[in-house]
């Protein structure tokens, strides 16, 4: 995996609904998590790969120096090993979240 953030969904006005339809036609099965407003989450790493899908609000990881925020119908591929942090926006933040090893 490498790192990468990327567009789960072509429409702007994405929402959680269409994200679950999504990761069923996948077979992909996914945490979900919230955060709150401004809640930051310190550095850290883990020993597997991370995918990070969200569907409301949004969150700022740091890699490296290199900020990478992600909002509605954005996700975040964060390899095993990389070291991050983040910060939920203004609102908090709804993810969905899955790893492997």
């Amino acid at each position: 995996m490498q790192l990468r953030k990327y567009r789960w969904s072509r429409d702007y006005e994405s929402a959680e609904e269409e994200l679950a339809g999504l990761l069923v036609t996948k077979s992909i099965i996914a945490t979900r998590w919230a955060a709150t407003e401004y809640q930051e989450f310190s550095e850290h790493t883990h020993f597997y790969d991370k995918q990070l899908w969200c569907v409301e609000g949004s969150i700022q990881f740091m890699v490296g120096g290199r900020p990478f925020s992600i909002q509605p119908g954005d996700t975040l591929d964060i390899p095993a090993g990389t070291t991050h942090s983040a910060r939920a926006g203004f609102a908090g933040c709804v993810c969905y979240e899955t790893h492997s090893e």
